[in-house]
C-alpha cells in the first residue's frame, strides 16, 4: 500500500493565491474560471481562513508568500506550509518573544546562530497552525516547535519537515502534515506565469 503524499512547490516570483496555484497545478486538474475559497478553522467563516479548493474531492491546500518566493502544498489531509525571508537582526528579540516558549528562549541562549533557530521554529510553528486551520489565533509561544512531531494543545500532533535543502539562500520554509505522509518537494525557480 502506498503512503499518503504531500506535494510542495517552492516558487520563485510574486504570484499569489489562485495565480500561484494556476502556475503549479496541471491545467487538466482545474476547471476554467475556478475561484479559491476560504474557511476558518476557528469560527467556520468563509471570508477569511485557510484556502479551500472548490471542487469535490479536492486536496487540502496551503499557501505562503515572502519577498520573491511563494510556496504551495497539497495533501489528502491536513497541510500547512510557511516560507519566510530572513531579515536583519533588528526586531529579532521581539520576534523571539512572539515565537518561542520560555523554555525555547532559554535553550537558544548561547547558540551561535540563534536567529537561524528562530526562523526554523517560526516557519515550523506557522506551518502547524495553518495545517490545523487556526492561523495565528493560537499564540506560537504556547507550544514547542523544534521536534519532528509538533503538538499544539487541543490538537493532534503533526509531522513537520524543514525545507532547507530546497530553499534558496536567505529563505526558510517548512511544511506540516499528518504523521506518515510522504513529502515531495519541487523548486520552480524560473519566471513563473499561470498556465492559462
Amino acid at each position: 500500500m502506498r503512503a499518503p503524499r504531500c506535494d510542495v512547490w517552492l516558487v520563485r516570483g510574486s504570484l499569489r493565491g489562485r495565480r500561484l496555484l494556476d502556475a503549479v497545478l496541471a491545467p487538466s486538474f482545474v476547471a476554467p474560471g475556478w475561484e479559491l475559497g476560504r474557511r476558518c478553522g476557528v469560527c467556520g467563516g468563509t471570508d477569511h481562513g485557510r484556502p479551500v479548493l472548490p471542487w469535490p474531492g479536492a486536496p487540502s491546500v496551503s499557501l505562503s508568500y515572502t519577498d520573491g518566493w511563494g510556496a504551495v502544498a497539497l495533501a489528502g489531509g491536513p497541510v500547512g506550509v510557511d516560507v519566510e525571508r530572513r531579515f536583519g537582526r533588528s526586531g529579532l528579540e521581539a520576534l523571539a518573544e512572539w515565537v518561542w516558549t520560555p523554555a525555547e528562549r532559554v535553550r537558544a541562549r548561547g547558540v551561535p546562530d540563534w536567529s537561524g533557530r528562530l526562523y526554523r521554529d517560526w516557519t515550523r510553528k506557522e506551518a502547524v497552525l495553518k495545517a490545523h486551520g487556526v492561523g495565528l489565533s493560537v499564540p506560537m509561544s504556547t507550544f514547542e516547535g523544534g521536534r519532528r512531531l509538533v503538538r499544539v494543545p487541543g490538537f493532534r500532533p503533526l509531522a513537520v519537515f524543514g525545507l532547507g535543502r530546497w530553499s534558496p539562500p536567505g529563505v526558510v520554509a517548512a511544511v506540516a502534515v499528518a504523521p506518515g505522509v510522504e513529502v515531495r518537494v519541487r523548486v520552480v525557480s524560473g519566471p513563473v506565469t499561470p498556465r492559462r
